[in-house]
Order: structure tokens, then sequence, then C-alpha cells
């Protein structure tokens, strides 16, 4: 195609040529310098806040590691001052000496009164008698005690005192690897180009895998507030600016020892290093964008117009997602193959956004839902008809049976019933999962795994398996079955791994749910044994008390939700009892007038415990109230009727069932007839006259 100068002859042509060139080259360039501003900006953000997050987790994992580390000594030390005659070590074990000395140097005895002994390694006696002069003993804490060598860096030693009654003090020490602690050296566990100091609030640098200057040092404000936000800065060393962040790691709840600083560094140069590339490329860029510019604009000058306001109608319809619109264009060049690619670009993105669309009903199906059979019921079904295929399997892998697979099936022939199934799965099965972790499509002809489901029978299509990971582990499987020769194609094996991969998500996050349940009743059951166990007389009390509560409120009709806030309010309804003298509650005759004041106090003691734990607001009107009266008469406040919460006048009456009926140290439990009978009496006038009912109903 020629170009020519009369061109440029027509005014129309030379104002579209220009503002072709205007509307294309000015805001290229604009955008490509803002572009690159942006993220720069963007860049160095996530490299701060990345950085920040870091010098937090690391300081979390140095803290983490001092706990493992006290635990070892407090084992050691429970060992020593349970025989003294131990330090022999011969009693040791060599599997505790061998887990134990891989992250200690040294572990040894230091006393006035014996000579210094050594379980393993060696400790100079100069440290030895620098310890014993330097260390203050505290019964409840161990100490850490940095001792500073310059230029080398500063060794760490956990010391923990040996109680012996009647002996002189006994400290037990322990030459902390500072490799495995500080997590550098051998076992680096820094993130990528990143430096590492550590330092106390006195600037004394402990460890440091770079040269400390001391601009870096007084850039640490070394503040006391945990939640501060703003914990980084810059500064320049060599020519070179360097980003850094600090954390700083409070020891004094656990530990003696001063705050620490985590500091963590970066070179600005590695951080924009991906913009080097950018920055060589730009004006090449910006120079081609121009020539395509100029190319397009003196082709589309010698076309017809109308063409490109063809397209141009078609490209806004694109931009407003009306994909089902077609150009037509009859010009027999360039343009009407444009138009038939338009065309076809717009059907792909339209079959592309449907499918996102549906996957994405899908995800918040998967995710809307915190129990398991749900999670798997909701993905079967969706998926099934996502793809089109004759059925769906998911298998689950539970670590207490780890040769078993539980696996839910539905079938296009089953109405969306969910099929369960216990299967086996072998160590070689296992083994083709995690060599196959994206996918694998078996042939039903030639094979069937033991882990697929036997609803479909062998000798009918395929199945192409997705292995579920959760923190890199295999937890289960999911498979989509075709009777015919049918597989998935290449868009659907992408997003059958991502489904794949958001419900093996929602299954951990179900997982983790259900496993917090678990803790929260156990917690709270152990709590309640705790209360209960203060008083020889009032074992499995609180326990008793939950189950008559829950059976009564069921009576009555109520949801599982206050059920369970009931269930919580009878485990922990006399935890105030914690505030009682022992003497009161064991007491084996009657109370005094002072003595009966102080025991009133516990509903109001247990409301105040309660008090900081937000999740337990619905709780504490319950514990508070369940010695109110429905006649107005109890305590603490007095309250009757319906101004008494309804769970407290439910625990009225299971509370005060199971304490008649239970012995105590001033009289013996009552027969059952004669406990109903003081309920049924007291009906209207300490307990609500609705809830006595659904009581005695209970007990029939």
């Amino acid at each position: 195609m020629k170009i020519g100068s009369s061109l440029f002859k027509s005014k129309v042509a030379q104002r579209i040529f220009f503002l072709f060139v205007c509307c294309a080259l000015i805001p290229i360039t604009v955008l490509s310098v803002l572009s690159f501003m942006q993220v720069s900006k963007e860049l160095k953000e996530q490299s701060v806040a990345r950085l920040q997050k870091a010098a937090k987790a690391h300081g979390l994992s140095i803290y983490e590691r001092l706990v493992f580390l006290e635990s070892d000594l407090h084992l050691t030390s429970s060992l020593l001052a349970r025989d003294i005659e131990i330090l022999s070590f011969k009693e040791l074990s060599k599997d505790y000496h061998n887990s134990t000395s891989r992250r200690f140097h040294s572990v040894s005895v230091l006393s006035s009164s014996i000579p210094t002994q050594h379980l393993y390694g060696q400790l100079e006696e100069t440290v030895a008698e620098e310890l014993k002069t330097s260390i203050q003993l505290n019964d409840q804490k161990a100490t850490l005690y940095f001792k500073f060598q310059p230029p080398s860096f500063a060794r760490v030693f956990m010391v923990e005192k040996i109680d012996l009654s009647g002996r002189n003090p006994i400290l037990l020490v322990g030459e902390i690897d500072t490799t495995y602690l500080w997590g550098i050296g051998h076992e680096n566990t820094l993130p990528p180009a990143t430096d590492l100091c550590i330092v106390d609030q006195s600037r004394n640098v402990i460890v440091s895998s770079f040269q400390v200057p001391s601009q870096l040092l007084h850039g640490i404000t070394f503040a006391d507030d945990q939640d501060a936000t703003i914990r980084w800065f810059e500064y320049s060393q060599d020519a070179h600016l360097f980003f850094t962040s600090y954390w700083p790691m409070f020891l004094k709840s656990r530990f003696v020892a001063p705050t620490l600083d985590v500091v963590l560094r970066q070179d600005r140069q590695t951080v924009f290093s991906p913009l080097i590339h950018f920055k060589k490329i730009f004006p090449l860029v910006v120079l081609l964008s121009f020539w395509i510019v100029l190319f397009l604009s003196l082709t589309y000058i010698r076309k017809s117009l109308v063409p490109l306001e063809k397209l141009k109608e078609g490209t806004l319809q694109v931009a407003q997602k009306n994909f089902t619109s077609h150009v037509t264009v009859t010009s027999g060049d360039e343009f009407e193959e444009l138009a038939q690619s338009f065309n076809e670009m717009a059907g792909q993105l339209n079959q592309h956004f449907k499918a996102l669309t549906a996957r994405s009903d899908i995800d918040r199906a998967i995710l809307s839902s915190l129990k398991t059979k749900e999670i798997i019921e909701t993905a079967l079904q969706r998926i099934r008809h996502f793809f089109k295929s004759n059925g769906v399997s998911i298998g689950i892998l539970r670590s207490r049976q780890p040769d078993s697979i539980r696996t839910y099936v539905n079938k296009d022939d089953s109405e969306d019933i969910t099929i369960e199934e216990f299967l086996k799965v072998s160590i070689g099965d296992t083994s083709d999962l995690l060599t196959n972790s994206e996918y694998s499509i078996v042939d039903l002809t030639q094979v069937q795994p033991a882990y697929l489901s036997t609803q479909f029978a062998p000798h009918n299509g395929k199945a192409v398996v997705f292995p579920l990971f959760l923190e890199k582990t295999l937890s289960g499987v999911m498979a989509i079955y075709y009777h015919d020769e049918k597989a998935c194609n290449a868009d659907d094996l992408y997003h059958a791994r991502q489904l794949a991969d958001q419900v093996a998500v929602a299954l951990s996050n179900a997982y983790l749910i259900e496993d917090l349940e678990e803790l929260n009743w156990g917690t709270l059951e152990a709590l309640a044994r705790t209360v209960d166990a203060k008083s020889a007389w009032t074992a499995g009390h609180s326990e008793r008390v939950a189950d008559y509560a829950i059976k009564i409120a069921r009576a009555l009709g109520q949801t599982q939700k206050e059920i369970n806030a009931l269930q919580r309010a009878a485990f922990l309804h006399d935890i105030g009892k914690i505030g009682i003298p022992v003497a009161i509650l064991d007491k084996p005759s009657s109370l005094n007038d002072e003595e009966y004041e102080l025991v009133k106090d516990h509903p109001s003691i247990g409301a105040k415990i309660l008090e900081p734990i937000a999740a337990y607001a619905n709780v504490i009107p319950m514990v508070h109230q369940h010695h109110e009266r429905y006649d107005g008469k109890g305590y603490p406040n007095g309250l009757s009727g319906e101004n008494i919460t309804i769970g407290a006048r439910i625990l009225a009456v299971a509370d005060v069932f199971d304490a008649v009926a239970s012995d105590r140290p001033y009289r013996q439990g009552w027969v059952k007839e004669k406990a109903i009978s003081l309920i049924r009496d007291n009906a209207g006038k300490d307990f609500d006259p609705k809830v006595v009912e659904a009581f005695l109903s209970i007990l029939t």
C-alpha cells in the first residue's frame, strides 16, 4: 500500500491525522510516566509493608523458639528438682539429650554449694562465675542473659532457678544456639535478600547479618507501644539506600529480659530491580508507539471511515459487556477480517465471562458455609452441573484413619442426592496423587483405583482426578466422571483445578471452625470442673446443671443458638465461687450472716470475671441472675418475673434441684421425690412456673 503526500491535501485527513497522533501518543506517554511513578510508589509501599510483616513474623518466631527452649529447660529443671541425685545425669535419656542439644550449645548446673556440673557441652568457669553474680533469681520466670563480647556477637544464656526446698539456690543454665534462635546462618529463615539485626533498648547489637551503622540505631525509636504501625525508615550507607523496618519483641511477660527490637532491612536497588528493565525499554516503547500510531493513522485515513465507525460501535458494546453484539463489514479488505476477528473475540469473551460467572457462583456457594458436609454437597451439585458431567465425587482424608477415605458422590441420575461411601487408599495411590498434584485422567476401562467411587462401574468412561491439598498435605480427592470418551478441555481443567483449590480452602476453614468449637467446649468443661473441684462436695455439679438446663430449654422450644449460650452459662454459673473461701464452701454447719453475705456475692463476682470476654456478653446476665427469685426475693438485685432473663430462670431450677439432691457438708442429699416436690411447691415463688412445668416434663 503506497502512501503519497497528496493524502494530506484533505483538511479532514490532516485533522484526523493530527488528532489521531495527539490522542494516542500523549495519553500513552502520560500514562506510561504515571504508571511508572505509581508502580514505583506501590512497589515501595508493598515492600515496606512486606518488610514490616516479615519483622513481626520473625520476631514472633524467635519468641516461639524461646518458649520451646524454656520448655526444654523447665523439663530438665523439674527432673533435677524431683531428685537432686539426678545431678549425676545417669537418669537423663539419650533421646532427650540429643533433642535438646540441637538447640543448646551447653546445659550446666551452677551453685555455690556444689561444683559446676554439665549435662552436655562445656561452660567456661569465668562465664559460670559471671552468671552466678549477675543473674537475679526469679521463681516464676526464666532469665535471659546476653554476654556481649565484641567484635563477636552476643552469647545468649537462659537461666532457670531449680526449686530445692531447704537447699542453696541452684541455677540451670543453658547457652542457646544462636543460629537456631535468631534464624540466621545455616538455618536461615529470613526472606530472600533481607538482612537481620537484633538490638536491645540500650542500642547494643546482639546479633546482625551486616555491619550496623550508627544511623540505623538512631532510626529506631524503641517505643513501648506494641500497637504502633509506623516502624520503618530509610537510611543511606556506602551509597546504598536501605528500607528498614523493626518490631519490638516484648519478653517481660514470660521472661526476665529486656525488650529486643527485631530489625530487617532491604536494599532499595533490590526492591526496585523489577523496574530496571522497564526503564531501559521505556523509550523504545514510546518510539514504537509513535510509529504504530503513524502507520495506523495513515492506513485508516485511506480507507473508508464507515468500517472504523462500525468497529468503534462494536467496541463500545463490548466495553458495556454486551458480548452478543456483532460487527458487519463487507469492505473486502483487512477491515472485514478485523470485523470477523472481533466477532470471534466477542464470542470467546462471552463464553469466558459466562464461565467466570458460573465459577464465581460456585465459589460463593462453597465459601458461604462453614460446615463440612454442606460445603461438599454444594460443591458436588454445582460442579456437576457446571462441567455437564455424569458425576462428581469428593473424598476426604483425615489423619485419624490415613488408609481410609470418606467419599461423597453426586450422580446425574440421583436427583442431587449425595451418596456417602467409605473407601480405602493405599500408599501407592497416595504416591500417585502426590506425583500428579495438578490433575490426572484415569481411563476407567483400564483401571479402577480403590479411592474412586464404586458408583461408576469399571469399563465406563473416564475420571479426571484432582488431589486436594491443605498446607501442602494431601487431604482429599475430587473426581469428575464422564461415561463417554469426553474429558475436560484445557479451560475446564483450569477452572476445575481452581475450584478444587477453593474446595480445599473452604474445607480448611470448616475444619478450623470445628476444631475451635471443640476447643471452646472443652475449655468450658475444664473450667467448670476446675470451679467444682474447689470443693469436694460440688464435683460434677456444673456439668449436671448443664445437662438439666439443656433438657429444659429443649422442652421450652428454644433455638440451638439459645441452648448453646445456656450451656456455656451452666458451665460458668458458679465461676464466682473462685472468690469465696473454701472454709465457707465446705463449712459443715449453717453459715452465719457475714458468711452468707460473702456467698451471695458469687454471681456478681462471676459476672465481673466474664465481663472482659466480648463473646460471652449473652452469658453474663444468666450467670449474674441465676440466684434471682421469681417473686423478687432473690439476689443480688432482687429482680422478679420476666425481668429475669429466661436462661437464668432455667438455671435456677436446674441449680437448686442438683444442689438439694447432692450431698453437702452440712446435710445428706435429698431423695429424688423430695427434691422434685421442692421444685413443684416453689413454682411461682422461687421459680418460673413455665420452667418448672418443662422441668417436670423431662423427668417423666
